[in-house]
């Protein structure tokens, strides 16, 4: 009897869909990293098995073991020089061949590499690539050849927004589809500032083209003193001492995981994204969203996408002033003080467009996994 019942497990086992899951990185933090991580964490929960395999992974233990958890397989590269990363690719794609052919293989990021691993596979039906950024003539100059074909080759493109589709489609003559980043839906009690002043923030990688610079000068402008800033994240020209010249800037380090992201939203009371950054869909944007922070951003990639009010979603273009930019914060803060900006509006647009429920069956159609939905 335990022989029968063993049998009819392990068939039972073999008859599930697996997936080859592909990523140029992986961080500790940052958009891609949120989407993937919620990226496997859905498909498992929705019985599919899960093949991970990235090319330069800069990530804990714990961020590691959890993956282990919920793939069937992990190989994460963790090599800086490029040519062991290249042979270690090799040697990846030697490991691949021993595995059953794969039902998808889903291909994540920009990079050579990923036309290399599709020359390595031991063969697929369906393979889909993720392109995460705007997909605009600035982001196009930075295509390489090899990623060229990946974007002709591959039998399904997925750009995050509507915009980013077309501007995609328009260079390469071919279908673009488009399905959204998974995001955390972030739950959380905002709290109350104890210095009376609104508190505006960003948290993310900090980068000139995110903004970090136009905030720090917002904080030192009389015009917006009634405002003070929070920032949460790292970069090479922003280290901490960075910012003891801006006594009206709050910088808290960095944050992992879904205790941190919730600490850091219940602390804002509008979250700020004043990128020139060729934006796809920020991940920081939806998690915003799914708690009800109201946000101000530049008019990126398909940020427009997401904007569904006028008074919790605001747009601004990418090409404001400073003034501008500095008259469009302070009108900001004018109606959240004012009680005319809510946080209703955008957390159903998140429920019914964005959330977990919504994008597994989206994915699972897109890759050909309706059948076990």
């Amino acid at each position: 009897m335990r022989k029968k019942r063993f049998r009819e497990y392990m068939a039972q086992v073999s008859d599930k869909q697996r997936i080859l899951v592909y990523s140029t990185q992986l961080m500790e933090t940052g958009g891609i990293e949120s989407h993937l991580l919620e990226f496997c964490r859905q498909m498992a929960a929705n019985g599919t098995e899960i093949d991970l395999v990235v090319l330069n992974a800069n990530t804990t233990p714990e961020t590691e073991q959890y993956y282990k958890s919920i793939c069937r397989r992990v190989l994460f590269g963790k090599h800086g020089r490029s040519y062991k990363r290249m042979l270690w690719m090799l040697q990846t794609g030697v490991r691949l061949r021993s595995s059953r052919k794969y039902d998808a293989v889903y291909t994540n990021g920009q990079g050579e590499s990923i036309w290399m691993l599709s020359r390595m596979l031991p063969g697929y039906d369906k393979w889909v690539h993720h392109h995460h950024t705007s997909g605009d003539a600035k982001d196009q100059a930075t295509w390489g050849e090899k990623y060229k074909r990946t974007l002709q080759t591959a039998n399904t493109i997925i750009a995050c927004s509507h915009r980013n589709a077309g501007d995609m489609k328009s260079v390469l003559n071919r279908q673009i589809d488009v399905v959204p980043c998974f995001s955390r839906n972030v739950e959380v009690a905002f709290t109350q500032s104890p210095s009376g002043k609104l508190r505006f923030g960003y948290y993310g990688r900090l980068i000139a083209e995110k903004g970090v610079d136009l905030i720090c000068r917002m904080s030192e402008d009389a015009d917006l003193s009634d405002v003070e800033f929070h920032l949460w994240g790292e970069g090479k020209n922003y280290p901490a001492s960075y910012f003891d010249k801006y006594p009206n800037v709050q910088y808290h380090g960095t944050f992992a995981g879904e205790a941190g992201l919730k600490s850091a939203i219940a602390q804002l009371d509008a979250y700020l994204l004043l990128s020139i950054h060729p934006e796809g869909l920020p991940i920081s944007l939806l998690e915003a969203m799914s708690a009800g922070l109201p946000w101000l951003a530049t008019d990126r990639g398909g940020i427009p996408d997401i904007a569904c009010d006028p008074l919790s979603t605001r747009v601004i273009p990418a090409a404001s002033t400073y003034e501008e930019a500095k008259s469009a914060v302070k009108a900001f803060a004018k109606d959240i003080r004012s009680g005319l900006v809510t946080k209703t509006t955008q957390k159903d647009l998140y429920a019914n467009r964005f959330s977990a429920v919504a994008l597994r069956t989206a994915w699972s159609n897109i890759l050909g996994l309706q059948k076990h939905n």
